[in-house]
């Protein structure tokens, strides 16, 4: 009986108080291990102990003043604000460092205190998402609220305070290392000029393709997922909330086989074009790329289900949304559609830095370009300034005038670029080959 009862009670929440304690103890010893291990990384509210908690919000409020933690800053700052008794006075401070196996571990012990404070947060989003299936009669609604609570909880885990510029520079030779004779880090795009540029779309980038209807933002991110897919083995993802699954099929096949897309629809193929169709085919069947199509699709839905495709995948290397404006607000508000979108853009670069994949986003720009005439400027994407604020790239495709129409030649102007050199790029676009094709750098880019 006394073993069933064991059996079948309740497991404790994820907790680890001597690493706690050790890492704390560490800390009082050698205040150089605040910076790199706690700072940032791990607050008052994340330890599992009344005691603990007073001790780290004493050594946060010492470090906010520039004073360097120690047993005696510590001592004080508790003793200031009344809260050395409650702890167990000072005894319970050296107590904290002579219990410390060994300060070389303090990483060690960070880890475990962060990991113990995540699944916790887990444990109660997954209770109120409990409650919330209990008391809410709307489905929909509960789904939205949940993987909201979710997403809160992966989201805080990408807050990091400053770091030492050595911490900072071991992680970059790490990365340079990883890198190896890689020429390219990011995914190429298939644009050399562009690429040139950028030196691929960049793991963690949040990138912004933005122009007036039938410029062709669509047909650009094809070309840049065809050409990551088939050309160098990257594994995509297109969120369309404006195109059916077959028209995307039907423009990368189109793409592929070099066959107008007009020809496609109406079916009178020659038989070379047909056998071009069933070559294209098979090459994209083979491509790692998945579409969702959806008109209804929130920043939680786009996260979850890129979430659950590197997971089963294993890897994850692109993911396009088709377009930002058609994202749905967490509440559905309308009236605030500026607010809106300013934190639909926020959700994407978070999606972006856990997932660590570039984001491409399609946007609208405001009609205001139309009656001025003029190239596109940042202050021209449409519904919020966030955007600007928020993307690391911002692309613009534009017309200068007449000519440029009757020659195909699409203009795509790298506006911002958060990490290298902005420029004006001439293209191609074979409309009915829905193909863009580089002609280089105007002569007056950068």
């Amino acid at each position: 009986m006394t073993l069933d009862v064991a059996r079948n009670a309740p497991k404790l929440p994820p907790e680890n108080p001597e690493a706690e304690a050790s890492l704390l103890g560490a800390v009082l010893i050698d205040h150089s291990l605040y910076a790199p291990f706690v700072r940032g990384r791990i607050a008052p509210p994340d330890l599992s102990r009344d005691n603990h908690q007073l001790v780290l919000g004493a050594m946060e409020r010492v470090a906010a003043r520039g004073d360097q933690i120690s047993f005696e800053t510590v001592q004080q700052e508790l003793a200031a604000t009344n809260e050395l008794a409650a702890i167990g006075g000072p005894q319970f401070l050296v107590g904290l460092m002579q219990n410390v196996p060994t300060v070389a571990h303090a990483e060690t012990y960070a880890t475990i205190v962060a990991r113990t404070a995540q699944l916790r947060k887990l444990i109660g989003a997954a209770n109120e998402i409990a409650r919330l299936a209990l008391v809410r009669e709307d489905a929909a609604g509960a789904v939205e609220d949940a993987q909201r609570l979710l997403f809160s909880v992966s989201e805080a885990s990408l807050h990091r305070d400053i770091v030492s510029l050595d911490v900072a520079l071991n992680r970059y030779i790490t990365q340079i290392e990883e890198r190896g004779d890689e020429a390219q880090a990011g995914v190429p795009t298939g644009l050399k000029t562009l690429d040139a540029k950028t030196g691929g779309l960049q793991p963690s980038d949040l990138i912004l393709v933005a122009g007036r209807p039938g410029l062709g933002k669509t047909s650009l991110a094809l070309c840049f997922i065809e050409h990551a897919a088939l050309r160098a083995g990257k594994t995509c993802a297109i969120f369309s909330l404006e195109m059916s699954e077959l028209q995307l099929v039907q423009r990368l096949i189109s793409m592929t086989a070099e066959i107008d897309g007009n020809r496609i629809r109406r079916g009178r193929l020659s038989l070379p074009e047909l056998q071009a169709i069933s070559d294209a085919s098979a090459r994209l069947q083979q491509a790692q790329i998945y579409v969702e199509e959806s008109s209804r699709l929130t920043v939680t839905d786009i996260l979850a289900k890129s979430r659950r495709l590197q997971a089963e995948r294993g890897k994850l290397d692109l993911i396009v949304i088709d377009y930002l404006q058609l994202i749905e607000g967490a509440a559905g508000d309308e009236q605030n559609r500026v607010q809106e979108v300013g934190h639909i853009s926020r959700a994407l670069k978070a999606i972006a830095r856990e997932l660590e994949v570039p984001v491409v986003a399609l946007s609208q720009l405001s009609r205001q370009i139309e009656t001025r005439g003029t190239e596109p400027t940042l202050s021209d994407l449409r519904d919020s300034g966030a955007l600007e604020a928020d993307a690391d790239l911002v692309m613009f495709l534009w017309q200068k005038d007449q000519q440029d129409r009757k020659d195909g030649v699409v203009r795509l102007k790298l506006a911002k670029h958060r990490n290298g050199p902005t420029a004006d790029i001439d293209l191609h676009f074979e409309a009915e080959l829905t193909r863009f094709r580089d002609l280089g750098e105007t002569r007056e880019g950068g």
